[in-house]
């Protein structure tokens, strides 16, 4: 009774916040991203800004996605994933937005033993959630974060070409394809399709798939090889970042060898990028940043800051809080 009624004021609630979101996806979009810039405007300026940065920017990503939800619900974008596979998206999603406000709350609680149990409960939830994803719902790329930020403008103008091509009767509200928006029949081709793909193709597309599962699983299960490795060795120590460079390295050499046999979808690519990409942050990470490129970057930015006017109220922020991101954001495990 209690859990009805709770329920029944959580969708008063949310019925008309979810319409006013609906109506003003402009607005809305402005004011979600106010809130997103936030945590780096309090980056250093008081005491346990760091927690506060955290703070705000999990608080800030989790509104954009929660009102990503109910946009998804409102237009009647149904998710191509069962009810299962959805739920272990949305859950990495929240922990990935997360985490690293659990790992700051964990060392203030409980010290540097609290932040590593935290990291490491983390890191196992994240891998096994997105094995499942990979080996059980056939998961080809796992993207990060699983569920991206919805493109606003392109779902409210999908949204209106389906209302033009089609109308709603009055009384019994039934949905009525428009007869303009119907393609002409003489355009249809009745005959079955015929089938050019043999049996090479598919030995090799069977062979490709596996290489790539291959690939992925690698790339998954990092975080933990190089928890593992950082058990034995230490944090700072060269080990633990060849390990975690190498892996990388493997599973993004596969599957550039996979893409003559199989054809990725935008989305897919996009990923493929973001991860060569992530190879630029190794300079960022221990040990190669303690020994190499802290000194440089450090020269990069005061020099910036001589001879470009106004340059320094960028640079000086900068240089005063990358001990911080660097410590906290560029760990190697991070997918």
């Amino acid at each position: 009774m209690l859990l009805n009624t709770v329920h029944s004021s959580a969708l008063k609630i949310i019925k008309p916040y979810r319409k006013w979101i609906i109506e003003n996806p402009q607005l809305l979009s402005d004011m979600e991203n106010t809130i997103q810039y936030l945590p780096y405007f309090t980056a250093g300026q008081f005491n346990n800004s760091s927690f506060i940065s955290e703070l705000l920017y999990s608080v800030s990503n989790l509104i954009v996605f929660f009102n990503d939800l109910l946009m998804s619900s409102e237009k009647c974008i149904h998710l191509k994933f069962s009810k299962f596979e959805s739920k272990i998206k949305i859950w990495l999603t929240v922990v990935e937005y997360t985490e690293a406000l659990f790992e700051i709350s964990a060392k203030k609680l409980w010290g540097q033993i609290g932040k590593w149990f935290i990291i490491t409960i983390i890191q196992i939830f994240k891998t096994v959630l997105r094995l499942l994803l990979v080996h059980l719902y056939k998961e080809r790329i796992t993207r990060s974060p699983p569920i991206q930020p919805l493109n606003r403008e392109k779902i409210n103008d999908t949204h209106n070409e389906k209302s033009r091509e089609s109308f709603v009767l009055k009384r019994s509200g039934t949905v009525i394809r428009s007869i303009r928006d119907t393609n002409s029949l003489h355009i249809h081709t009745w005959e079955p399709l015929s089938s050019n793909v043999n049996n090479n193709n598919l030995n090799k597309c069977s062979t490709s798939e596996k290489n790539l599962m291959l690939a992925e699983t690698l790339y998954i299960i990092k975080p933990l090889l190089h928890l593992g490795c950082i058990s034995f060795t230490g944090k700072k120590h060269w080990p633990p970042w060849f390990l975690s460079f190498a892996i990388d390295l493997i599973s993004l050499k596969i599957i550039n060898n996979q893409m003559k046999n199989i054809s990725f979808n935008k989305e897919e690519e996009k990923e493929f990028f973001r991860r060569r990409l992530a190879l630029l942050l190794y300079i960022l990470k221990s040990p190669f940043y303690d020994k190499y490129s802290r000194t440089r970057i450090y020269t990069i930015l005061t020099a910036l800051s001589n001879k470009i006017p106004l340059a320094r109220f960028v640079t000086e922020p900068v240089k005063k809080y990358l001990p911080y991101w660097q410590s906290t954001y560029f760990y190697i495990w991070t997918n």
